[in-house]
Formats: C-alpha cells, structure tokens, sequence
C-alpha cells in the first residue's frame, strides 16, 4: 500500500454524551492546554511513522494507532472542554499528510475523518457506559468493538470517500485498508491503553514469583509464534489462536492485552521479512495486509473477549464466595434463629443460632413439621400461620408463642417469629417460607405486666364504679326515706321549734345529697365513664331555666339575677338550636350560676350567650367577693376553693367549677375566668356548637315542658321492691288524690300493664324503679313499648337514686318520658303529676284501695288508704293541712322486715348456705336480697351499725367471698340484731 493508497488520520473528543456538549464547554484552563499540546504531539509523532511505513511495504500499513491512542486518551481523561483537544488532533493529522507529502486538499478531508472517527467512538462508549468501558467485562469489550471496530471506522471512510473516488479502480481495496487499519488500531491499541491504566490505578503489589510466571508464560508464547513464523515450510497458523486462547485463560485481559500487538508485531516483520506462513500465501501487497489483519483479528477475538468471560466467571465467582463467606459471617454470629420451610411447612434449614434461641440444636428441627416442634398451645397457632403463608392469604406473618423448653430455672420463654413467603422468580409460585425467631421473653413479661397493671386499674375503676353506683343507692334509698317522711312532717300541724328541725333535716338532707352529686359526677369524669350525646337544644331555654332554678335563692339574698341572650348579629336570640350535649351545658351553666350567687352578697348576677363561628360562649359575671389572681387556676382543682375561709364563710366542696372544667374539656371546650378581689368575677365557657335549623329539630317529649294543672284521680302503676320506698311513695300519691297499684319488679310490672289493656282500664302513668332484682325497669319498660303500648298511651317515669345525665338519656332510650330522683321530693312528684297525667272532662271516680298483685299483703294491709281530691297550686295539701302520719305503719314494716332478715341470715348459717361461695345458690342469694334491703333501711330507723354490718355481708354475698368470711360477717349481724334496744341506748348516750 502506498502513500496515496493509506491516508492520514485524526482524534474526536466528547464531554460525556453528544457531540453538542463540547461546545457547551468553553472554559479554558493550564491542564486542557497542557493535554492538547501533548495529545496533538503524540498524533503527530505516531501518524508520520504509521504513514511512512507504506513506503517500505504495505504489509507494515495493516494497524493505524493515532485514532485509538486518542481515544484512549480522552476516555481516561475528563476535560472541562475537549475543543482544544479535537483542534490539536485535527492540526496534528493535517501536519502528518503533509509531510507525508499527501495533498493539501485530502490532507484536510482525512484530519477531518480522523477527527469524526475519534468523536463518535469517544461520543458512544460514554453514552452507554458513562465512561472508559471495562475491559474485563465482555459485554462491555462486545460494545467497544462495534463502536471502535466498525462505527467508527465506516463514518471515517464515508467521510475521504470523495478523495478515493478519484481512483475508481482502487475504490474498494482503498477503502477496505483505510477500514481494516482503522478497525485494527482501534481493537489493540484502546484495550491496552485502558487496560495498563487500570493496572496501574488498582497498585496492586508488585509479587516477583507472580510476574516471573506471567513473563515466562508471554515469552514461551510468543516464541511459539516466532517459531512459527520463522519457518516458511509448513502453514502452521492454526497453532496460533490455541496459544493465545490459553494466555487468556492464564493471565486474562491484562496479560492477553499485550500478548496480541505483541503477536501482530511477529506476524508484520516476519512477513515484511519474507518469512513465515503468510508469506507462504500465493498473494502480495494488499493481500498479504488483508491476511495479517485477518489472523490478528482471529487472535484478538479468541483472546480478549475470552479473557473478558473469564474474568466475568471469576468476578461472578469472587462474589458468590463474597456473599457466601458475608452470608456464613452472618448465619454464625446473627442472633436470630433463622429456619426455611419447604411447600409442606417441613424445615430445611436451621441456623446455628437455633441452639441459643430455641435451646435445641439445628438437627433437632431439620426434616419435620416446625409446628410438631412446638408447644401443645402454641402448635395450633404456628399451623394457621404456616397456613395462610402458603395457602396465598398473606405473604408476611408475625406470631409470638411459648418456646417448647423452658428456661433453666422453669421460666417460660416467649419466640417471636417473623415469617415471610418465598416465591419462584419465574412463575411466582409459592416454593417455602423463611422464619426469623428470637427471644422476646423481657417485653412478654413487660407486656404481661402492663396488662396485669391495666386490668386492675381497669378492676379498681370498675370497682370504684360499682362502689360508687351502691353508695349511691344505699344511701339514696334510705336518703328518700327520710327526707320523703320529713317533707310529709312538713306537711302537718307542728310547733314551731319541731318544724324548725324538721327544716333543718331536710335542708342537711339535700345538701348531702347534692355532695354525693358532686362526687359521683366527678368520679364517673375521671374513670371516663361520660358519654357525650350530641343532640339540638336551644341555649336560650336551658340558660333560663337555670336562671328560673337558682332565682328563689339569689330573690332570698336581694340579689338579682338577669339573663341577656345576644346572638352574632347582636340581636336578641329567639329559637336558636344549635348540636351539642345540652344536659352537659345546662349542668355547667347550674354549677356557674350557683357559684355566682352562692359567692354574691350585695349586687346581682348577670349571664349572657352568643352564638357564632359553631362556638357557644356563655358568661357568668357577678359582683361577688372575686379571686386572687394567683387562686385562679387552683379553683379548678377538685375540693379546692379560693381561701380557707370560704368553705366556713359559704359552704360548698370546691367540686362544682373542677366537674365544670372537666365536662367543658369532654365537649371539646374550655372555661376561662377573669376576677378582682373585692369587685367580683367573670366566666366565660367556650363549647363547639353548630347552629340547627328549627325546622330540623324533633320535637322531644322529655321533661321540659310547663305544668298542666293537676288531673282528677288515676290509676298509677308503682314499680318498687323496696318496701319502705312504696309505703313513701304510695302515701305520696295518695295524697295527691291517686290511686296506687303495686308491682314488685319489672315482670310483675309487665303482665299488669299488659292485663290493664287487655281488660281496657289501662293504666295512666307508671312510676318505674330501675334497679330491681330478675327484670329492671329499663328491660321492663322496652318490653312494654314492644307490645305497642305507646308513650301516648301510657307515661312512664323513671324513679331512682341514679339521677345523672347518662341515666336520663337511659331512660329515655328504653322509652320512659321523664325521670323522678330519689329522695323523692313531693313537689316535685306533683310537678310530674300535673305534667304527664291525663285530663278528663268527666268528673274523677273515687279511688280504689291500692293493693299488689305480686304478693298476699295488699297495700292496704300496709297503709289504710286515704282519699284526697285533687291538687292546686294553692291546696293545703301543700301549705300544711294536717294528714295522717304513717310513722307507726312504717316501725311495723320495718320490725316486720327486720325480723325476717335476721331469721334467714340465722338459717342460712345452720344450713351451711353462707359456706357456698358459687352463685346461684337459692337459699344464698334469697339471704343476699334481703341483707340487702336491711342495709339500706336499717339506719332510717336508729340502728346505724346494724345498717353498715348488712352492708358489709351484702358486699361479701355479692362478691363471692369466701364461705368463712360470709359466715363471721354473719354472726357478727346477728349479735348485734339480738340486742337493739340496749345498742340503740349505747347509740344515743
């Protein structure tokens, strides 16, 4: 190949992507000069010799380098702007080919090809690989030779194309040796250079045996190859490609990088000097090129790309041996128990760690059924979650279970195994499980103990719960009794220092009872045992019926009290609704105003509401003694108040503002208060409210409503098993002018009401207890409203010592319209007559004698019944008249009653009965129902301590306790019912 048959070439250089990016960098610094000057230097060097070797034989024209060492060099080196670069190639190729003596014109066409050449092989490689290719990788070295090997190349020979057609004769075999010489520089020079480089970047430690080994193996087969080529007799070139595969297979690409421009060199001069098999061919010239191009590209492709598999094997290796040797360090030393289950739940695999945690080792568990390995409780469990893993329900499982042995000294020790599925990567079939256990003893015993902790939290606030529900009937019930019968003394003719007294029992009656208020509302605060109901109310109403209820006591003190209900808008509200607990509110503002007046001695009370933004802001100000500034969060304090000397000066407890805070917070609202001693104080309470269209409010019959005026005489139903509380109330009702039929219980109640219809002289108002033994007065009163019989039809009125919000929304969803408290106060039993009862136009039949169904005493046989017409507002009934008392009726019940009791507690003990601790027990639980009665009744009348002791065995009898504690607490109420009358003098003295 001669001068003009083998043109010259240039250098392409890329910033990372396309061959735009280059000009995107402009910036200039000493080091891109510095490596242009030099790259430009090299291209120029290595292009003059490459284009002078043609001369001498075209045999030395077969590998063009400038291109590749270009290449090479800007894959390795990043610049902040490769122009220079390119413009240094590009003048180097031009100053070869003309010194070369090529003309100028084909001299500028072919640095320009150089120039492409370089740039699109530079441009490629970092498109795919983000840089320098790795030459130990074959997908990487197949890559580069398509781009180096053949894009390259063909772009460059499109672009001289137009200088070898002027040749047409020569056209293909030109073009073909410009292609193959580029192709062949590309392929042997890029992977040494890249190579060597990272060689030398990895600095891996010089081993004299090691190198020694390599340099022996590259000489013994490069001598091969010259042996091969020195001899010109025999075509031995097959030999070739075995040898170079096996330095492949012994120093991988390094060493086989080298080893083939090695190898070119033998095959170029020894054909050059007319020796060896290529020699040997019947072809000259562009021939004998084209055969040593071919059999070094045979060598290459047995030697690089294999060396490339191989190191792709060995790295591949090297990581399996990696991550096996990391997976061995951590099944050694992990602390879990890790286990693999096959597609039957059988175990394949148990760590080492399986002996720590499991206290067993691995061959305990390897080859059965994990769950056949467990606990008899825990087995059952472990199988429902292998279960659902493999039947496709979860793909993740957690279960913790008792481990199988126990600890050394007998412990229970708890597993807690997260288990997850193993699917095929193929078709996602379901092939095992992999378990990861480990030993959670501490937070079991921690979690246990919380919940040991919080169950008898839960038992202590059920308890105080249920202790404070029986206090508040056991001293309720007989509460009613007293203040009921002296409210009845009231009523009579007395002297003027025995009504004073009797006064005086009342008031000291009603006090104590709005403390037991207090106190139970707090308590159910606390043990969250409030239930918000959200409902419409209208503020207007509530805020002046509060108004209307503490009126008497502030017109007793000359003070007053307005009311000022002002909306947004600041107009006067008339029928505004709005949705929130209105028993809540309506029990604040009564704390609030109560407070107002009670602390209010000269002055009055004022209290204001608005309505907007969904909020309801009532105000509470009074001109009363005020609070120190320091006093006002501690008067939200339970039983605090703003000085010692409040509670002697006015009384009171210091709960009322701590339950009002408190209700406030549970409605999502606060209460603030702003006060100066001396001048007075002003609370402000904030609650979310929605405004309520009026059209959308139901009606509610409900307490609430004004007095109608007193009917003629009814039929009312009394429901009560206390028989001191039907005597109260029966003489209550018949002086009202009623007549009175009795039932014991709800079930009695229930086929009296049921046999009033069916006869049709029904009944007109039910007064129903609630807590009753069998069937209470909420299921008796749902069965009632069940059979059809409406609260049209019939009234009823629920009479109990629980007189709380909650009751009352109880009551009214079992279908009851109102609600008595007890101690029944009578005017407020004649509020509810006139209330709920019936009117008739026709005149009253007179009234029949009460009597019971339930049991052979009648009412009547208790108390001679007394006829009296209806009430009026003004009837003597209610100033005074004198009636007759009951007093002696009620000792005889009483006597009667506590004969009874004793007897049977007396039995019981002979029987053995309070030995029985299970329930149910008949003769047991008839025992309990009437120590219970006597509790209630007994301090009524003067024997205080037998009361308490019938309250102690109640609670034994209806906790269960043991059969000796029943039966001491037993003989100890009956020494004391044995001599009553000797105690009862020890009482008084």
């Amino acid at each position: 190949m001669g001068h003009s048959e083998l043109p010259d070439r240039g250098h392409a250089g890329h910033e990372g992507v396309a061959g735009a990016t280059v000009l995107a960098h402009t910036s200039l610094d000493r080091w891109t000069i510095l490596f242009a000057l030099g790259l430009g230097f090299v291209f120029f060097a290595l292009g003059v010799s490459c284009l002078a070797l043609p001369r001498f034989d075209s045999a030395l024209a077969s590998i063009w380098v400038p291109n590749a060492v270009a290449v090479g060099a800007l894959l390795l080196v990043r610049l902040r702007s490769e122009i220079p670069a390119y413009g240094a190639v590009f003048a180097a190729g031009l100053a070869a080919n003309l010194v070369s003596q090529n003309p100028t014109g084909s001299a500028v066409l072919f640095s320009i090809a150089n120039c492409v050449d370089i740039l699109l092989v530079v441009t490629l490689t970092r498109r795919v690989w983000d840089g320098p290719p790795d030459m130990s990788d074959l997908k990487q070295v197949c890559s580069f030779l398509l781009f180096g090997g053949v894009l390259g190349p063909i772009a460059s020979g499109l672009v001289v194309k137009p200088v070898l057609i002027a040749q047409p004769d020569t056209l293909f075999s030109t073009w073909s040796s410009w292609f193959l010489a580029d192709s062949m520089g590309m392929i042997l020079t890029v992977p040494v250079i890249l190579l060597v480089h990272d060689a030398f970047g990895k600095r891996r430690e010089f081993v004299l045996p090691e190198f020694v080994n390599s340099f022996a193996i590259v000489a013994a087969a490069l001598g091969t190859i010259l042996m091969v080529f020195i001899q010109s007799d025999d075509p031995l070139l097959f030999l070739a490609p075995p040898i170079t595969m096996m330095v492949a297979f012994r120093l991988g690409s390094l060493g086989t990088a080298l080893y083939v421009p090695a190898l070119a060199a033998i095959a170029i001069a020894m054909t050059h000097n007319g020796m060896g098999p290529i020699w040997l061919a019947s072809v000259t010239g562009i021939g004998q090129m084209y055969l040593i191009q071919a059999f070094v590209a045979a060598n290459f492709v047995a030697g690089l790309p294999v060396a490339a598999l191989l190191a792709g094997r060995e790295r591949m290796a090297n990581e399996l041996m990696e991550e096996r040797q990391e997976l061995g360090l951590l099944t050694e030393n992990i602390t879990d128990a890790v286990l693999k289950l096959d597609a039957r739940g059988v175990c394949t695999y148990a760590s080492p760690s399986v002996l720590e945690v499991l206290a067993r080792p691995p061959s305990d568990l390897i080859g059965f059924e994990i769950a056949e390995r467990s606990r008899d409780d825990a087995r059952h469990g472990i199988r429902e979650v292998i279960d659902r893993l493999l039947g496709g329900v979860s793909d993740k499982e957690r279960i913790t279970y008792r481990r199988l042995i126990d600890g050394d000294a007998g412990q229970p020790i708890f597993i807690e195994a997260d288990c997850a599925i193993i699917t095929d990567p193929d078709d996602g079939a379901r092939e095992g499980i992999v378990i990861s256990a480990r030993d959670v003893t501490e937070r079991v015993e921690l979690e246990l103990q919380l919940t040991r902790a919080r169950r008898k939290a839960e038992m202590a606030a059920m308890a105080k719960s249920e202790f404070l529900a029986n206090m508040s009937h056991e001293i309720r019930t007989p509460m009613n009794g007293v203040l009921g019968f002296a409210e009845l003394m009231l009523q009579d003719e007395l002297a003027d220092d025995h009504r004073r007294h009797t006064e005086m029992i009342v008031q000291s009656g009603r006090s104590m009872m709005l403390l037991l208020n207090d106190i139970l509302d707090l308590s159910k605060i606390e043990a969250g045992q409030i239930v918000i109901d959200q409902s419409p109310f209208d503020p207007a109403a509530t805020i002046a019926e509060c108004i209307a209820l503490h009126r008497p006591a502030a017109q007793k003190k000359g003070l007053t009290l307005e009311e000022t209900g002002r909306n947004a808008a600041g107009t006067q509200n008339s029928g505004n609704w709005v949705l929130t607990d209105g028993l809540r509110v309506r029990q604040i503002v009564l704390n609030l105003i109560g407070n107002a007046v009670k602390f209010t001695e000269t002055g009055g009370v004022g209290v204001s509401y608005v309505l907007a933004d969904d909020q309801l802001q009532i105000t509470v100000a009074d001109s009363g003694i005020g609070i120190d500034s320091e006093r006002l969060t501690a008067i939200f304090n339970p039983f605090t108040q703003a000085e010692g000397s409040t509670a002697r000066r006015f009384g009171g407890t210091g709960l009322g503002l701590a339950i009002s805070r408190q209700l406030a917070e549970l409605l999502g609202g606060t209460i603030t208060v702003k006060s100066t001693p001396g001048v007075g104080s002003r609370f402000m309470v904030v609650v979310p409210a929605r405004s309520v269209a009026p059209e959308r409010v139901q009606p509610q019959r409900f307490e609430g409503a004004p007095p109608l005026q007193m009917p003629q005489t009814a039929r009312i139903l009394l429901v009560e098993d206390h028989d001191v509380n039907r005597i109260l109330a029966t003489e209550m009702l018949e002086r009202c002018g009623q007549n009175v039929v009795v039932a014991q219980d709800g079930n009695e109640a229930i086929a009296m009401v049921i046999d009033s219809v069916i006869r049709e002289r029904p009944f007109d108002l039910v007064l129903m207890d609630i807590q009753m033994p069998g069937c209470d007065g909420y299921t008796a009163t749902s069965t009632i409203r069940a059979e059809g019989i409406t609260a049209e039809q019939l009234p009823i009125l629920a009479l109990t010592a629980n007189a709380f919000p909650e009751d009352i929304s109880a009551a009214r969803e079992a279908g009851m319209q109102a609600h008595l408290s007890k101690p029944l106060v009578f005017t407020e039993l004649v509020r509810a007559l006139e209330r709920w009862l019936p009117m008739r136009i026709v005149e009253a039949e007179p009234a029949e004698p009460s009597r019971s169904f339930a049991t052979t005493t009648s009412t009547a046989d208790l108390l001679a019944p007394t006829h009296v017409p209806a009430l009026g507002p003004h009837d003597p009934l209610l100033t005074g008249t004198t009636r007759p008392s009951t007093s002696r009726q009620s000792n005889d019940r009483w006597t009667a009653r506590r004969r009874e009791t004793v007897e049977a507690v007396r039995g019981a003990l002979a029987n053995g009965a309070l030995a029985r601790c299970e329930e149910g027990h008949e003769e047991r639980d008839s025992c309990a129902r009437l120590v219970h009665k006597l509790a209630g009744t007994a301090a009524m009348f003067g024997e205080a301590e037998l009361g308490e002791q019938a309250a102690a065995l109640d609670r034994a009898l209806r906790s269960n306790q043991a059969g000796d504690v029943c039966e001491a607490l037993a003989f100890a109420l009956l020494s004391i019912a044995d001599d009553p009358v000797d105690r009862r003098s020890a009482q008084r003295n």
